[in-house]
């Protein structure tokens, strides 16, 4: 194990000893990732996270339902609408409640 990290230390310094010579590609090597890194800090705590509740989508047919109720659920739940709580539908085991849908 210490011949592996006496390899990749070598491996290392070579590289940088190689970079070294070309002053400012090393510098846009290191600063460009820096500069990248400072920008996702800045809009992280310029948009702090905030808590947002479990959302429950109301439930949509499938093209194998039907081109009809396909098309019922793509039009009516248009503005796709978020549910605190389980929708209709939603429980293991129900397989569609889209019979009574015309």
């Amino acid at each position: 194990m210490a011949s592996w990290g006496t390899q990749l230390g070598l491996l290392l310094w070579k590289n940088f000893t190689y970079r070294r010579r070309q002053r400012i590609q090393l510098a846009i090597e290191i600063l460009w990732p820096l500069f990248l890194f400072l920008i996702l800090i800045s809009v992280r705590r310029s948009h702090p996270p905030f808590k947002q509740h479990e959302c429950h989508f109301p439930n949509k047919a499938l093209p194998s339902a039907g081109t009809l109720s396909w098309l019922q659920g793509i039009i009516c739940n248009m503005n796709n609408p978020c549910f605190r709580h389980p929708t209709a539908g939603e429980a293991p085991g129900v397989v569609g409640n889209f019979d009574g849908s015309m």
